[in-house]
Formats: C-alpha cells, structure tokens, sequence
C-alpha cells in the first residue's frame, strides 16, 4: 500500500478560482493583484488560458525559462511530453536554452521506457513517487503553470498561468517536499526489476483509506500471509465483502496460503472460525492476546492498536514495506504459532465442556528459553516467580529476564519474587536505569528471601495465574540458562497451574510467618533487656531515696537522743543549732519520701495502663480551668524547681483575661502540667527561659512557616527571643476538629530531643538523660488520650531547645467575661 499524493487539493484552489471568474464572463479571464514592493509596483496575473492560446503560453513559458525549470505530473503526463507536438516543443526549448529540469512522476513498468527516453532525450533528472495525481511546473520560481489533467487521448482544454509571488512560492515548496522524498528512477528501475516494494513506512489514519490500503495489502502479496488478530477481526473480515474477496482471491491465487492466530474463547466464536476453515485458512487457537493486531508477508507489514467494535473498520493503522518491521513481527509470529493449539482441537476441547489446557515437555533449552522471554514479556495482570539458587538468578540476568521484569513493573504489573538471596536480588532489580521509573519498580516488586533447601531445584514462573513453566535444573555452576536446564515443564492446564500457585503461595506465607517470628523475636529481646535495664534503673531509683531516707532518719535519732541526754541547754544558740540540723535532715526526709511516692505511683500508673481495662486510670471528668492549674503548679510544685536554675517562664495567653475551661480530672491535669513543665525544667540550662503558651485553635505547620515569613516585621519582641515558637500542628492531624480542642505548648531552650530518640519519645522507658526511669512522658502520653486529647513534640526551628505540644476538650463551660 502506497502512500498517495492528491495534487488536485493543492493546485485546484487556483483552478477554482480562475473558473469562477470566467464563469462571470467569458472576456474576463484575468486576475490583476497590483502588490507595492520596496523599488517598485509590479502587476501580478492569475489567469486561465484556453484553447489556441495553451501552445502560445507553452511556447512563451519556455523561452522566459532560462534557469530551472521543476514539474510534477501523474503517470499519464509523460506520454504526452513525447508525442504531443506542442510540450515535444517545449521541452526542446528548456533543452536549447539548457535549463536544468527536474520531473518528479509515478514511474511503472508501462511508462519506465518512456521516462528514460525522456531523461536521454532532455537531459532530465527524473524521479519516483508513488501516488502522483496532479500536474504542474515552475520556471525560475518566477511562473506557475498548471493542468487538472492531462491524457494524450485528450486535447488539454485549458491551462492555469500564475505569475503571483505567493502561488508561485507555494506551490515550489510543495515541489521541494516531494523531490526529497522520491527516489531516483536507477533505484525505482531495479525495484521493478526485482520485483521489490518501495522501502516506506506510512500511517494511515481515516476508514476510507484505512480498508484501501488493506485490500491492496492483501493484492500485492506473493507468498504467505501470517495474521494475528483478536477474534474482532473475523466479525469485520466477515462484514466487508471487498475485503473479504481479496482474501478468498489470494487463497486462490497462492498456494501458501493464509495462517491466523487468534484466541478462541467460548462458543460464541466456533461458529466464525468454522466459516473460515472452510474457506482454507489455517487458524490456531493462543492464549496469548495480542496488544496489536497485525498481518505479515514476505514484503509488508500492517498492524493496528485500536480494537474492532461490531465489524467497523479501523481508524488508524500502520503499513510498512521495511525489513526491519516485517522481519521482527515475522519472528514474533512464527514463535507464537509454535505455541498455538490446532483450532479444530480448541473447538473440540469448547464443545465438549473440556478444556484443562495442554501440559508439555519441553527439551530444547532455546525453546524453553524463548517461551520463558514470552511469557513474561505478555503478562498483563501478575508474575509470580521463584528463583532456586543466586547462580540461577545471574543466569536470568544475562538472558534478560531481570530487564523484563522491571519493564514490566514499570508497566503496573505486579511481580513476586522468592528466592535465597534477598540483598542481591534486590541490588540487581532496583539499580539505576535512566530507560524506567525506579519508583514504580519500587511500587509493584515485591520479594522475600526463602532459606536454600535441598529439594529447591527448579526455576518457577507463573503468569496471570493462567500459564506456569518450570525449568528443571541439572547443573547449577553453569553461566548459561541452555547449558544449565534439563527437561523443562510448560502448562495452560488449570489443575497443573493452581498446583503451582497452592506451593508459590505456601513457600510465600511461610516466609512471611519466618519474618513476622523473627521480627516478634527481636521484639522479645529488645523487650527483655528493657525490662532488665529498667530493673537496674528502678533498683537504683528506689535505692537512692531509701538510703537517703535511713541515713537521715539515723542521724535524726542520734541528734534526738543526745537532745535527751542533755538535761539542760545551756544556751539558746545551741538549742536553735540543733533545731536546724535536724530540720535540714528532714527536709531531705520528706524530699526523698516524694520522690519515693512519686516512683510507685508511676508504676501503679504503667501497670494500669498496661491492664488494658477501660477507665483503668480512674479519669474524673469536671470542668476545669486551665490557666488556673497552671499558674497553681507554678507557684507550688514547681517554684523551687524554677528559683534554683534562676529559669525565667513566660506565660503566654492567647485569649487574655479569659479562663481556658477544659474537660478533665483535675488531680491528672496537675500530673500532667508537673511532668512537661517539670521536664522542660530539667533540660533547660542555668538562667535558660520556658515559654508556654494556650491557645484556642492552631494551624498547620506549613501555614505557620508561610505566616512567620510574611509577618517578621509584626513580630513583638517576645517573638524575636530565642526558644519562641508557634505552636505547630502534628503533621499527620491536619484534619483535626481542632476548633474543639485547647492547645498548650511547652517549650524550652535546652539541648532538644535526640534524633533517635523522637520516633519513640512517648514509649515506656525511653529517656534521654542519665537519671530518671523514662516513665514520665508514657504516662502522661496516655493521660492526655485518656482525656480525648494528644500530645506531640519537636525539636524547635531556631535549633535550640524542643517544643511539646498537647491538647485537651474544650468545656462548653467556658466564661470569657470572668477574670
């Protein structure tokens, strides 16, 4: 199927309207544009010449030529330039007057000798293009000339002259396009001679066309046909008769005849196939549809990607004559027809209600290598493959089934992979390839390591659960899969395929029980030697303050008893002397004994906690201000805490002169302020500074960062400190009812939060100091959920210091208007 060049579209617009202004008058067969150039005003004519006046503009054209003259005509033309007296002349005065002429034509077998006379005899360089429909010529791109046709059985009744810049450059253009196109008619001679189809690839994209080209497809073909189509195609063979009689002409013409691959399904179909047996065409029946439809001879190739709906043609299909595509979809099809089941078997196999598929034994490893390549490079939905050793998997990389795979998982195709090496695998599967997306590798592989077992033997790859091959594996230290396999097992069967998948399946839950055991193991461990650290820790905490407590009590007895012995002080001094000491003794008494209650009370606290039972903390919901609870543990628990590190606090309301009312059981809400403010205490240095900060409603972190950029010039000099911050949303809360919540933010300029430490920070013994049994902020972290609330913390954005963050229900309760 050639590709056509209509030069009738191109030239007619100056035809049509030369015809419609002698159609006006029969006079008036002259166009004048007057056009101002820079120098002067030239008259441009547009006209049409009839009649007598056609040799005189022919013979004037020539003469006025005197440089080059290039022309376009159909196969028709040619003839003409030979035996009509008037062009003879013409091209004797161009040859005179040695004008340098090309002539760019359909050159066939019947006009080949004429084109070379014309070359000898005018000294013209003459070209191929198939599909020539027009005639035109242009004389040192200063005049046009044009016939709508031209037959030398028929007298040329008129002519169309321009000397227009514009149609004259136009119509060049198009001259320039189609020279560099064609072919030298040397070349176009030995095509016909060997009888050779032009080297050309062509889309066509309308149905008119579209059928064109097919039925001339199937007229030029010598030798075999070799179709690959889904069933669809049969239905629209069968609806268009012209289509259908090239077939049933080349059946008859060609005693290769016609092989068709297709895929029959079910009994809609046996009906159509048997029709076309009949005819003669050998159909075999393949699972493997294609995601193009094509045909293939000797010479062309035609192939489509759109699907057939009820019998109407394609829209677009691609036709080409060049060995590279015949030959590459010659090799696909003839390894797909190896694989293909007779249809009159497939028909046998539907109609009586069986079809277990086919098992077969394959001994050629190049066959078994070539069906492994297939299989894996038609998958559409999943590939399951189990690799026995690491040699097999270098094996598969030098014939290119590791590149398949991660072509195909770029396509969106799910692949599993098990086998005994699972860091090697993963380097050869996820390596830098500029050719496919890695992420979407990434995204559909998955793979697990199965221990090497001695019954392992065998390479398994299943298809969309629907194909399975098996590779036998005789020698494991060979570099190449053919050298490396027995007898190899391919199977359509479902029994043998859901075999296959019932042991990828099992080998594949195994792995995953081995991997969560071994992962719950060292869960096990880590636990145990939490739980041993956290004995030594406890043993020394609880050590330290009831060693403290016996060493103070003993010298307050002393002290005591030496009191009794005196009988009489002698002086006041002495006796507000010995009233001091025993005070400071049971300062650290009383200091120690806290500690102590505190330590069990957190344990009692883990060990409800742990209970799992429901209110196991025994929350006492009421009404509570907040920012009274606060401003109480400032003045009292915490004062002395804060007047020893000489540690400034800055109590920031956003709602001033509001109370913050929250729903919560005020003994708790005390814990829970003590520990954080206690915390942020502890890890701020000697003159350091803790804000806090309560707010009604915040935003996410990315508006704050965008609110900080636009708004520094409003900042107050508070925000200029260091160790201010907003306080910033948990990322993964932005959808938060946070118009239901109170927010407080505790932050510090300490040393912050240890990196390894921030993704476990509110976890059962996890500290970042010294001391202390890292029980504080997982207590409190399930305090504050206990409540309906949240808490969260980060590392501030100045770099110094952290920032914890935690939320609590709002009291429907709340009175703005008391102080």
């Amino acid at each position: 199927m050639d590709e056509k060049v209509d030069f009738d579209k191109v030239t007619n617009h100056s035809s049509t309207q030369g015809s419609s202004t002698s159609n006006l008058s029969n006079n008036q067969t002259d166009l004048k544009i007057t056009q101002d150039h820079s120098k002067k005003n030239q008259t441009s004519i547009t006209r049409i010449v009839y009649g007598d006046d056609i040799a005189k503009l022919g013979t004037e054209f020539a003469l006025n030529c005197t440089g080059e003259f290039v022309a376009c005509c159909d196969n028709n033309g040619l003839s003409i330039a030979i035996n009509v007296p008037e062009f003879a002349v013409f091209y004797s005065i161009l040859k005179s007057n040695s004008v340098n002429i090309k002539l760019v034509t359909e050159v066939t077998t019947d006009n080949i000798r004429i084109c070379d006379r014309i070359s000898k005899e005018n000294n013209v360089e003459v070209r191929h293009l198939t599909g020539i429909t027009g005639n035109f010529g242009i004389s040192d791109k200063r005049e046009y000339v044009a016939a709508a046709k031209m037959d030398e059985k028929e007298i040329v009744t008129e002519l169309i002259y321009s000397n227009a810049k514009e149609i004259v450059e136009q119509n060049r253009y198009i001259f320039d396009i189609l020279w560099k196109k064609a072919i030298s008619l040397d070349q176009r001679r030995r095509e016909l001679e060997d009888g050779k189809l032009p080297i050309e690839t062509n889309i066509i994209d309308n149905p008119v066309d579209a059928l064109n080209y097919a039925i001339d497809f199937v007229n030029r073909i010598e030798k075999r046909l070799s179709s690959f189509t889904s069933m669809d195609y049969f239905k629209l063979l069968d609806k268009n008769k012209p289509l259908l009689q090239a077939y049933l002409e080349l059946l008859s013409r060609n005693e290769h005849g016609i092989r068709w691959l297709t895929c029959i399904e079910n009994n809609k179909d046996l009906d159509l196939i048997k029709k076309f047996l009949a005819m003669g065409i050998k159909i075999r029946h393949t699972r493997h549809l294609p995601s193009l439809n094509f045909a293939v001879s000797d010479k062309q190739f035609v192939g489509t990607v759109e699907k057939v709906a009820e019998g109407k043609m394609f829209e677009k299909i691609l036709h080409s004559t060049d060995p590279l595509y015949v030959d590459h979809f010659q090799a696909i099809f003839e390894e797909l027809w190896i694989e293909g089941r007779d249809a009159k078997e497939r028909i046998s196999q539907i109609e009586s209600g069986i079809d277990f598929g086919t098992t077969r034994v394959i001994e050629e490893p190049i066959e078994a290598k070539k069906i492994f390549l297939n299989l894996l490079n038609n998958a559409q939905k999943e590939i399951m493959i189990l690799f026995p050793s690491y040699n097999a998997i270098k094996r598969e990389v030098v014939m290119g089934v590791i590149d398949a795979i991660k072509q195909k998982s770029a396509e969106g195709i799910r692949i599993r992979i098990l086998s005994p090496v699972d860091e090697k695998i993963k380097v050869l599967l996820f390596s830098d390839d500029n050719t496919i997306n890695l992420d979407l590798v990434k995204q559909n592989i998955s793979y697990k390591e199965i221990r090497k077992q001695e019954y392992l033997i065998s390479t398994i790859v299943i298809v969309d659960r629907k194909y399975v091959l098996a590779t036998e594996l005789r020698d494991d230290s060979k570099d190449l899969f053919e050298k490396a396999i027995g007898l190899v097992t391919y199977s359509i069967s479902k029994p043998t395929v859901l075999s296959y998948i019932s042991i990828f399946e099992s080998l594949w839950d195994q792995t995953e029980m081995s991997t969560n055991l071994k992962v719950a193991n060292e869960k096990l461990v880590r636990s145990e030697q939490i739980e041993r650290e956290f004995i030594n820790t406890a043993a020394h905490e609880l050590r330290t303050p009831t060693q403290a407590i016996m060493g103070y009590a003993e010298l307050g007895e002393e002290v005591i008893n030496d009191l009794l012995k005196v009988t009489k002080v002698t002086t006041d001094d002495e006796l507000k002397r010995i009233v001091n000491h025993l005070k400071v003794h049971f300062d650290a008494l009383s200091r120690n004994s806290i500690r102590l209650d505190n330590l069990i009370n957190n344990l009692l606290d883990v060990a409800r906690i742990d209970s799992n039972r429901k209110n196991s903390l025994f929350i006492q919901l009421e009404t509570v201000d907040l920012v009274k609870e606060i401003n109480d543990s400032l003045r009292t628990e915490l004062n002395q805490k804060i007047k020893d590190k000489n540690i400034e606090v800055v109590f920031l309301n956003h709602s001033l002169n509001e109370q913050w009312l929250v729903y919560a059981d005020k003994v708790r809400l005390s814990q829970i302020i003590n520990n954080l403010i206690g915390n942020a205490i502890k890890f701020t240095n000697r003159n350091g500074r803790i804000d806090i900060i309560i707010e009604g409603e915040i935003s996410n972190s990315r508006e704050n960062e965008n609110e900080n950029e636009n708004d520094i010039e409003n900042q107050t000099d508070d925000d200029k400190k260091p160790g201010y911050n907003k306080i910033e949303r948990k990322k993964e809360d932005d959808n938060d009812r946070s118009s239901d919540q109170i927010f407080v933010s505790i932050s510090d300029n300490g040393k912050g939060i240890l990196p390894e430490i921030l993704p476990k920070l509110f976890e059962k013994f996890v500290t970042g100091s010294d001391t202390g049994t890292g029980l504080g902020l997982y207590i409190t972290r399930n305090l504050i959920e206990a409540h309906g609330g949240k808490i969260w913390a980060y590392n501030n954005n100045d770099g110094v210091g952290s920032t914890f963050v935690f939320s609590l229900p709002k009291s429907d309760d709340r009175a703005s208007d008391n102080p």
